[in-house]
């Protein structure tokens, strides 16, 4: 008998993990539909599983991680880039944006060619986590700042942040249990149009490896 015939055998390479991926670069394009940044937020979970999934079942492979960052820079580079520009519309915000997601790019493309213990440079879910919270909280206060000239701020911000995910500044992979429940408390309350927790649990883990850097250098 002749060999059988197969049309999909990409089906054989797909994983349990990978499906989880792939709700997440989904995820990331409801956002951009929806132009709503809680299913950014979510897109994080996901983001965080496909990764405890294939270390449990013990399939981590290239074509997981290949996927996995295809789906990142959809899911926190793409839509956290558009949804700045959708909401604030000047230049400064779409030029932030470029910044931004050209250093997500980069820094997921540096991420795939190192084997490392570490995070090396701020992760882009994490930047996303940055940009998103901030913008949020912009526009959930912009009233009640009367309506206070942001756009330099976003600059000034965003560009931080890209500046972060292409630097050799060290992020630890696994945050402490403690850092990670308050995290999860945040997200859903992050659900509910309170982003603040998100932002401050996002901005620590920023901050942490920077000053973890200076003191390493002291």
């Amino acid at each position: 008998m002749g060999r059988k015939f197969k049309i999909f055998r990409i089906r054989g390479m797909i994983t349990v993990s990978d499906y989880l991926t792939m709700i997440n670069i989904v995820l990331g394009m409801l956002a951009v539909f929806f132009q709503d940044f809680r299913f950014i937020y979510l897109a994080l979970v996901f983001d965080a599983l496909d990764g405890y999934v294939a270390r449990k079942t013990n399939t981590v492979t290239d074509f997981g991680a290949q996927l996995d960052s295809l789906c990142d820079v959809v899911s926190f580079g793409v839509a956290p880039s558009y949804l700045l520009y959708h909401y604030f519309g000047s230049t400064w915000s779409l030029v932030t944006s470029l910044i931004f997601l050209l250093c997500g790019a980069l820094r997921l493309a540096r991420f795939n060619t190192l084997d490392v213990k570490d995070f090396v440079g701020l992760p882009i879910p994490a930047g996303a986590l940055l940009l998103s919270t901030f913008s949020e909280m912009i526009l959930k206060y912009d009233k009640m700042l009367r309506h206070y000239y942001w756009d330099i701020d976003i600059f000034i911000f965003g560009t931080l942040i890209g500046f972060l995910m292409i630097s050799d500044i060290i992020y630890p992979k696994y945050p402490r249990r403690w850092y990670l429940v308050i995290f999860g408390i945040s997200l859903v309350l992050s659900l509910f149009n309170i982003p603040e927790g998100l932002f401050i649990c996002a901005i620590g883990y920023a901050l942490y490896g920077v000053f973890h850097q200076v003191k390493s250098h002291l």
